[in-house]
């Protein structure tokens, strides 16, 4: 019996597939099953040209493939040889990854270019690995979740890579010199360096030369993510030795930025959508509202969305305007928070201006800085609820709880000293719109030297050298009360005395506050005259002008404190109508000049006295305020 004709033919057809089965090899059926992955990594028209064995190895040449969506990359890639380790399907295990001509492309332009790539210790998927070359910038960011976390690698070294961007209307681009990953797992990079890199514009103009780059715990996949728990996008990081020159040309270097933990809230875009959103658009040259306001809309996102622990500089060297030199020793922002800032601290500034005098600041520390509204108002601007006008809202104003400067010197370029300031503090309570509700400020260790003609008019006060000064104020508005209060304005000055002044406003209402500046006449109208003590405490300067001016009149101090008290009461006759008032200033004062001691004045409103009625009576002669208030005169109480 023979076999039927069918059967012959099944046979044949059996055969054929075995045998190309047998011929086909670890090569080809790495390739198929790497075609076959890509696409199940959103990526479209996935070709490799050629597979074959080489010894060990694997060779995989002329592999295409592009990423999906509206900011695509299409890669090309020379040759990719697999060795080491084992391959089952695009699995691999333990494996060494070697990638060479590497090329990626975007439809506005941005690109990227790689020699070589050498990624050893794998476990995982290679179309994984491939997948992650569709991104606009390999090995910083992810094209998706998938491709992200399907492979892990002991190490990855791409010896050079550079990136083109588009900044607004015009390519930027980005050499990366030895880039190196140490342990990557499943979409996380516990180390990346990278050993130099050089930035530029590619029409020409300055560039930016940059030592080390290093970021731990690195999460590609954080940039991607929409919706969620919040995640963290590395734990730390580093760039060393920055040098080069800014937007006016003037050179600058710092020595090195560091940054904390970055978290990453929820949020319907990903941060990589967002941050190329706002990189296409330069909103200040841009002619196109419509793209301003998503720009704008995506910065005011990624800051209320990206959560930082610390950033900060050491050792900024550049120059102002005028090419004047400026330092700065440290600069760090800490505790940043939906729009909220809980430190800006500046360290070590001088700074030097046209004629050269220097200003030199030790600490100047702003702390409790909340700018969530002005990112609601990024926000409403990008959504079209906000027009932009002449005076934008008062909660757009960032609120400042705390500034503190401290050892600030000011000197001519010879060196020789113009002032000095120890401390100056002032801190502020919450805000009715764009005014605090408390301010409290603190001045300390004020100096200035005094020069032969200032040293002439001070010298009667005992000042010859320098004057040394103190100062104190604290302002509150007490909504029940419909009061503001100065609870004191003190100004003490070293070997002369202190003056201090409280005064109480009223007639005050929080509404017309909160609409300052617009209700500032209204406020003009309604805000009332209070108690007023104006006081000064005597520390040598009232009694050195005594001595000095009557050794200059060539008398005895008894006889010229008699004489001065004479014409001080004539003086009060004169312009103080009230006979009772005149003659208790004059005693007051009589007082004082025999024991300079202390000398208190208070002022208090017979009734309602409008501020508007104060400066109109004022404007006749200050002695017609007299009437309108109870006075007293108190010395050496």
């Amino acid at each position: 019996m023979f076999p039927s004709v069918a059967s012959l033919r099944l046979s044949a057809a059996m055969l054929l597939v075995l045998t190309a089965a047998a011929a086909a090899g670890p090569a080809d059926d790495l390739k198929g099953a790497t075609v076959s992955a890509l696409s199940g990594l959103q990526m479209s028209g996935a070709a490799i040209a050629e597979a074959r064995e080489d010894g060990s190895s694997l060779v995989l040449s002329n592999l295409t493939f592009a990423s999906a969506g509206d900011r695509s990359v299409g890669v090309k890639i020379g040759r990719a040889t697999i060795s080491g380790g084992s391959a089952s399907g695009d699995a691999l295990t333990g494996a060494r990854v070697q990638l060479e001509g590497v090329e990626g492309t975007g439809a506005d332009g941005q690109a990227y270019r790689l020699a070589s790539a050498e990624i050893t210790g794998v476990q995982g998927s290679l179309a994984a690995i491939l997948a992650g070359l569709a991104s606009r910038e390999p090995f910083f960011s992810a094209v998706n979740e998938a491709a992200a976390t399907k492979f892990s690698a002991e190490r990855v070294n791409v010896p050079s890579m550079t990136v083109v961007r588009r900044r607004g209307a015009r390519n930027e681009e980005a050499t990366y010199t030895t880039l190196t990953i140490n342990r990557y797992a499943q979409g996380k990079i516990a180390e990346l360096t990278v050993a130099g890199t050089v930035i530029g514009l590619t029409d020409g103009g300055n560039k930016i030369e940059i030592g080390t780059t290093r970021l731990t715990g690195f999460d590609l996949t954080a940039g991607l993510r929409t919706g969620g728990a919040a995640v963290n996008a590395f734990d730390s990081g580093s760039i060393e030795r920055l040098r080069g020159a800014g937007a006016n040309g003037a050179p600058f270097t710092i020595e090195r930025i560091a940054f904390g933990k970055v978290t990453m809230r929820p949020g319907e875009r990903s941060l990589m959508s967002l941050t190329q959103a706002f990189a296409e658009v330069d909103p200040a040259n841009s002619g196109d509202e419509a793209a301003r306001r998503r720009s704008l809309g995506a910065a005011a996102e990624v800051f209320a969305r990206l959560d930082f622990e610390r950033i900060e500089m050491i050792n900024f060297r550049g120059m102002a305007e005028g090419n004047q030199p400026i330092e700065m020793q440290r600069f760090a922002i800490a505790g940043v928070t939906q729009g909220k800032i809980a430190t800006i601290e500046f360290n070590g500034l001088a700074a030097a201006d046209r004629q050269g005098q220097r200003t030199r600041i030790g600490r100047f520390l702003i702390e409790g800085v909340d700018a969530s509204g002005l990112i609601a108002l990024g926000k409403d601007y990008a959504e079209g609820r906000f027009t932009p006008g002449p005076t934008p809202p008062a909660s757009a104003y960032p609120d400042v709880r705390r500034i503190l400067t401290e050892d600030i010197v000011v000197a001519k370029a010879t060196g020789q000293p113009l002032g000095a300031v120890q401390r100056v503090e002032i801190e502020a309570g919450p805000r009715i719109g764009l005014m605090p509700t408390r301010i409290r400020a603190r001045v300390t260790g004020f100096e200035a030297p005094v020069n032969d003609a200032q040293r002439a008019q001070l010298a009667p006060l005992g000042i010859e050298d320098k004057i040394t000064l103190a100062a104190e104020l604290e302002i509150e508005y007490v909504e029940a009360a419909r009061e503001l209060r100065m609870r004191t304005l003190n100004v003490d000055v070293n070997d002369v005395g202190a003056l201090n002044l409280a005064l109480t406003v009223g007639g005050i209402d929080r509404a017309a506050i909160e609409a300052l500046p617009g209700s500032a006449a209204v406020l003009g109208l309604a805000a009332k005259a209070g108690r007023l003590v104006v006081s000064f405490k005597e520390a040598g300067g009232v009694a050195a002008l005594i001595t000095h001016t009557a050794e200059q009149a060539g008398v005895e101090e008894e006889q010229f404190t008699e004489q001065l008290k004479m014409q001080l009461g004539a003086m009060i006759g004169q312009f103080v109508p009230d006979k009772l008032l005149a003659s208790q200033v004059s005693s007051a004062l009589s007082t004082f000049l025999d024991d300079p001691n202390s000398l208190v004045i208070t002022a208090t409103p017979k009734g309602d006295v409008a501020l508007a009625a104060l400066a109109m009576a004022a404007q006749g002669s200050p002695f017609a305020l007299l009437p309108m208030f109870n006075i007293t005169v108190e010395a050496n109480k």
